[in-house]
């Protein structure tokens, strides 16, 4: 059920820059980051890891979020799928590159849960860094961030340190 404002929006939607501008930014954000001063490496770091039907080497730069003392990241993005079960990959985070295991979190009250926290951290008005757009003046409910996870696949890759 998707739970809709006053502008028959819903209360949460994912935010994605447009394909093309992500195809000329990410080859330049990818050499930012694996130099790692300042910029950039602050806010984001490089996933490296390896398809597990494809076999294809992806050095994706995402945004890093904590979770306490836990390194995250927020998405929605169809490359997500690689962790279901866990799997070990290399992080490239203020230009070191180290190895860590990352797991999938999918539980839509987990999930919704962690988003709730984080945007209480950040402010609603600023949820884009979390990769969502909320289209009403207020913190989303419990339920429409819920809602917002069934709908766009929002999860949670949770990464620990392997050394």
């Amino acid at each position: 059920m998707t739970i809709v404002t006053d502008s028959a929006k819903p209360a949460v939607t994912r935010r994605h820059p447009p394909n093309l501008l992500m195809r000329l930014v990410n080859p330049v954000m990818r050499a930012q980051l694996r130099r790692g001063k300042g910029g950039p490496s602050q806010h984001l770091m490089l996933l490296h890891f390896t398809g597990r039907k494809s076999g294809k080497q992806f050095d994706l730069p995402v945004a890093q979020q904590r979770i306490g003392d836990q390194l995250c990241v927020f998405t929605n993005s169809s490359w997500r799928i690689n962790f279901r079960g866990g799997t070990h990959i290399e992080v490239t985070l203020q230009g070191r590159r180290l190895p860590m295991h990352a797991t999938l979190d999918e539980d839509a009250d987990m999930v919704a849960a962690e988003y709730a926290k984080m945007i209480a951290s950040v402010g609603h008005k600023n949820a884009r860094r979390l990769g969502i757009t909320i289209n009403v003046d207020r913190a989303p409910t419990h339920a429409e961030l819920a809602d917002a996870v069934a709908r766009h696949g929002l999860s949670i890759i949770r990464l620990t340190s392997t050394t």
